[in-house]
């Protein structure tokens, strides 16, 4: 039996460099799950683009221009990018920052997505 909810995950990390930067830790999907990422949502003060990894799709090229320059209106849906991507666990996603400019602030990312949970939760 199979069980489905919708969560998310936001992480955040004090970034000042223009170099591609890992925003927060590793999201890890468990190995009897399967997340549908339905938005991506990515924040900095100094602008720029942010990106997604995911260990299980090597060749993705998912990156976006930041949704916004204030990290505290995250993840309202409206701002975020819609996706439709599905990962099956064991998986590891890697969300990421690359500024357009140098400035220490909170970069702030988040992934809404469906799970369903083979052999119940």
């Amino acid at each position: 039996m199979a069980s489905t909810w919708t969560d998310s995950r936001n992480v955040s990390a004090t970034v000042a460099a223009t170099a591609q930067t890992q925003v927060g830790n590793d999201i890890n999907v468990p190995s009897n799950q399967t997340w549908r990422l339905f938005n991506i949502f990515g924040a900095h003060t100094q602008g720029g683009s942010f990106q997604m990894t995911v260990d299980s799709i090597p060749g993705g090229n998912f990156s976006w221009i930041q949704n916004n320059v204030n990290d505290n209106e995250i993840g309202d849906g409206v701002l975020g990018y819609p996706l439709n991507t599905t990962i099956a666990g064991p998986a590891v996603i890697k969300l990421l920052v690359t500024n357009a400019a140098a400035g220490s602030a909170t970069a702030r990312s988040q992934i809404n997505y469906q799970v369903t949970a083979r052999g119940g939760v």
